[in-house]
């Protein structure tokens, strides 16, 4: 589900016209200003019924923009139009219209959570933003 989740995850971050480059995986170089990486973080669960399990799929997304070819202010101004588009993102589409899931599952939603803000890099080089998806779903263990 994991895989599922996060192909829907970068299908959206693909289409948000703020960021040049994203990576579904840790990248040690980035090759476009600003970016995003999005990978899994961790993982909930929790016994509804006999039948049926709450899971929560959570994915660390990090938002970098560059210090080295703006102002300082330009960087914060632009760090926070990107974030505030990418949490419009997915609140636009917060069930993940779409979404294909395998027998057993079943999409309930998604939601970003507050963003922290820092640097990073050599000689912190980006600013960065992380946010947290945390995407619900319903599992009919009867079925999987």
């Amino acid at each position: 589900m994991f895989t599922v989740l996060l192909n829907k995850i970068t299908s959206i971050l693909n289409t948000n016209i703020l960021i040049q480059e994203w990576y579904d995986f840790e990248v040690g170089e980035l090759d476009g200003d600003p970016a995003a990486i999005v990978v899994p973080s961790d993982n909930e669960s929790s016994y509804s019924t006999f039948n049926s399990n709450e899971r929560v799929y959570a994915f660390s997304l990090k938002l970098l923009v560059s210090r080295s070819e703006r102002t300082l202010k330009d960087v914060d101004k632009v760090m926070r139009n990107l974030v505030d588009s990418v949490l419009d993102d997915f609140d636009k589409d917060y069930y993940f219209s779409g979404l294909i899931t395998p027998t057993g599952y079943t999409m309930i939603n998604v939601f970003a959570t507050p963003s922290k803000w820092g640097y990073s890099g050599r000689e912190d080089e980006y600013r960065v933003a992380e946010i947290m998806l945390k995407c619900r779903i319903i599992v009919d263990v009867t079925k999987i």
